[in-house]
């Protein structure tokens, strides 16, 4: 399983501030199962890694799952789930997308 992860800016609301940004992803305990609560494990470009609360959510008209995580510093992830193939049913790797 893959996942990609999604540009998420809050710009618009609030002043624009550098943060650090999530380069990868791993969700050991994903479930397609709509609103699991899963652990999302994140690394940073700054080089942290943190470990956020996720949930499985799926869009109801394209079928899409898709991660939300967060935690208690606010640092958040977005991402999308992807099917590969079954080689890498037990790998989950990411790719950064450009804004």
């Amino acid at each position: 399983m893959s996942f990609i992860i999604q540009q998420l800016s809050w710009h618009k609301r609030r002043k624009a501030t550098v943060e650090p940004q999530p380069v990868s992803i791993s969700v050991p305990d994903f479930k397609k199962e709509v609103n699991h609560f899963c652990t999302v494990e994140v690394t940073f470009d700054n080089g942290e890694v943190v470990k956020l609360s996720g949930r499985v959510t799926q869009h109801p008209i394209t079928g899409v799952w898709s991660i939300n995580g967060i935690n208690a510093k606010g640092q958040s992830v977005s991402a999308r789930y992807e099917e590969t193939s079954d080689d890498d049913k037990f790998r989950a790797s990411t790719t950064k997308t450009s804004p």
